[in-house]
């Protein structure tokens, strides 16, 4: 550009006033062009930065959202599992209802599952904590289980205890990290779990959380046990006197009687002058006398005999594999003996009973009906005897 151009002056000549305000104009306009496109090329840069920090932030908290997914969907797999495991045991338990292996079994679930060395369960039975299964020959160490029993805790708390000193009184038996966990129906204590290991600091939180899941569903499964023989001994037993009712004693005889073909007798007792007793001490001394009986008979009686109450005072016993009939009335005289010598006591009013028996053994070819029968003969003339007597 012309030296001239911005002084407004030309060589022998001298602009005039208008065209010197056009070419500042036009000077203005180019400077301003040129900044322009710097302020846009400063403009482009910070945008960029901008959103390369704005995805940069977005993608962290994408990562991080992803990353907390994933973290929900593990712990939730965590759950399922435990959940399945939970569902798996209760069934596998469920299925040994009314076994008297429940208590071992739920001690081989929880040396199986937790990996501890030695697992111990305690039911509660007359009011105390009762060992009930373990693999460890001498469980004196649960100091829990005794303070408890003696009245000194009342309430049981989940525990873990850690310690380089070995718990156990038993040198022989190392034990450095323990988990005592009480089985709960919702306020009443129904046992104790306790679990322990030979490393120190083995047993920590998460086994705590799994044997809490545990036990909540172990309670369910002895609930269950519970009503379960509960029900089953209802249908078995007479209610009165705790022998076999009349329906599940001949159910049983019959099945021994078909699955084997061995000797047996039958005896009929019955409580003599029974009808006196209630008519001048009352039912309620009657009943009181019905049981005693039955205890003393019970308590006498062979492992392998069956005893029930056949109806009202009668009772009947079923004497397995006997083949010589004074054996028979040799221990049922020594049993009535007993009886005439035992005094029933209810409600300040003592009363003593005698009762009657007869015996019959099988013969050949002869039903159960048939035995009965004949014992049932044997009865009566015990009675048209003068009762309190054994016939045969």
């Amino acid at each position: 550009m012309p030296k001239w151009h911005l002084t407004g002056k030309a060589p022998g000549r001298r602009l005039k006033p208008h065209l010197i305000q056009v070419y500042t104009s036009l000077f203005l306009e180019e400077i301003a062009e040129k900044d322009k496109g710097e302020d846009y090329k400063v403009s482009l840069e910070e945008r960029y930065n901008q959103l390369k920090k704005e995805y940069e932030t977005y993608q962290k908290l994408a990562e991080d959202t992803i990353q907390k997914q994933s973290m929900k969907i593990i712990e939730l797999d965590k759950k399922l599992d435990m959940v399945s495991l939970i569902v798996e045991i209760s069934e596998y338990i469920n299925r040994c209802l009314g076994s008297s292996e429940i208590d071992y079994l739920i001690n081989d679930i929880m040396i199986g599952i937790l990996g501890v060395t030695y697992s111990s369960v305690y039911l509660m039975e007359n009011r105390k904590l009762k060992l009930k299964a373990s693999n460890l020959n001498n469980a004196d160490h649960h100091y829990i289980v005794d303070e408890f029993n003696k009245g000194r805790i009342y309430k049981l708390n989940n525990s873990i205890l850690n310690s380089y000193s070995n718990m156990c009184k038993d040198d022989r038996i190392q034990i450095h990290s323990s988990v005592y966990m009480p089985i709960y129906m919702k306020d009443r204590v129904l046992g104790l779990i306790v679990v322990e290991h030979n490393i120190y600091e083995y047993l920590s939180d998460s086994h705590v959380k799994l044997l809490t899941a545990l036990t909540n569903q172990i309670a369910i499964c002895l609930e269950n046990n519970r009503l379960y023989n509960q029900i089953k001994e209802s249908s078995q037993k007479d209610g009165l006197t705790g022998l076999f009712n009349r329906t599940y004693f001949f159910y049983t005889v019959n099945k021994i009687i078909e699955d084997e073909d061995s000797s047996f007798g039958i005896v009929m007792i019955d409580i003599d002058d029974f009808k006196i007793c209630n008519d001048t001490k009352g039912h309620q001394c009657g009943d009181a006398v019905i049981r005693k009986i039955s205890k003393v008979i019970k308590a006498n009686l062979r492992e392998e005999d069956i005893c029930g109450r056949y109806g009202g005072e009668e009772i009947i016993v079923y004497m397995y594999g006997v083949k010589n009939i004074i054996d028979i009335y040799n221990r049922m005289e020594s049993i009535r003996k007993i009886i005439a010598e035992t005094v029933t006591c209810h409600k300040n009013i003592e009363f003593k009973a005698t009762v009657s028996m007869g015996i019959a053994i099988k013969e050949e070819g002869e039903s159960l009906e048939q035995i009965i029968r004949r014992a049932d003969i044997n009865l009566y003339k015990a009675k048209a005897l003068g009762k309190n007597r054994v016939i045969y």
